[in-house]
Order: structure tokens, then C-alpha cells, then sequence
């Protein structure tokens, strides 16, 4: 099973923890960030695929990496907008939207 991580902060490198547990899972990770939380604390080596994830790309993307499922770190993308009021709120609209848009099944962590 292939399993694409859209961003790698708190949940994005819990999640990747877990599904390091299991060897029949190939974990694609895509970070906007060279050095996500999952990278600074050795969680995986390196990002697969640097890029900002949107309702417009999903699936542009999601058919050069051809996941199986997609779980989306909402906090991830949010990270440079920690001190704008309402970026919570946005970013969980803008984590739905990437969601619905996907030809993928995608899960919000």
C-alpha cells in the first residue's frame, strides 16, 4: 500500500511513526518545507517531494505519486501562519477542500 503524508508537522510525524511499524506500507511524504518536524527529529531522512499541496495540484501530484490513500496534516501548511487569527480555521477549510478535490482517498489527521 502506498500512503502519501501531505506535510510533516506534530500529526503528519506521528502518523509516519506508526506506518513505519508496517513494512507493507511505502510512505510518500510532501512537505512545503525542506526540514519539517519529521526531518529535525529523524523521523524519516528527507522530504520525497517539496511541495505546497492545494485543491489545484492535488491530483497533478497524486498522479506522479500514485497513493492508495492520502493523509493531509492541516497544521503542516499552517506553520508560517501560526500568529494570524482564524489561520487554525483556515487551514482545516483549506485541508477540506484539498480533500474534496482529490480523485484520491484522502484522510484529514
Amino acid at each position: 500500500m502506498r500512503v502519501w503524508v501531505v506535510g510533516a508537522g506534530q500529526a503528519g510525524t506521528q502518523t509516519i511513526r506508526q506506518l513505519q511499524k508496517n513494512e507493507d506500507i511505502t510512505i510518500i511524504v510532501s512537505d512545503a518545507s525542506t526540514a519539517p518536524r519529521a526531518v529535525t527529529e529523524k523521523v524519516i531522512e528527507a522530504v520525497d517531494y517539496v511541495e505546497t499541496v492545494s485543491p489545484a495540484n492535488i491530483n497533478s501530484l497524486g498522479r506522479r505519486i500514485r497513493p492508495d490513500l492520502i493523509l493531509i496534516d492541516p497544521s503542516a501548511e499552517g506553520r508560517n501562519l501560526s500568529g494570524v487569527t482564524g489561520a487554525g480555521n483556515f487551514m482545516r477549510a483549506l485541508s477540506n477542500e484539498i480533500a474534496l478535490s482529490s480523485d484520491y482517498p484522502c484522510l484529514i489527521l
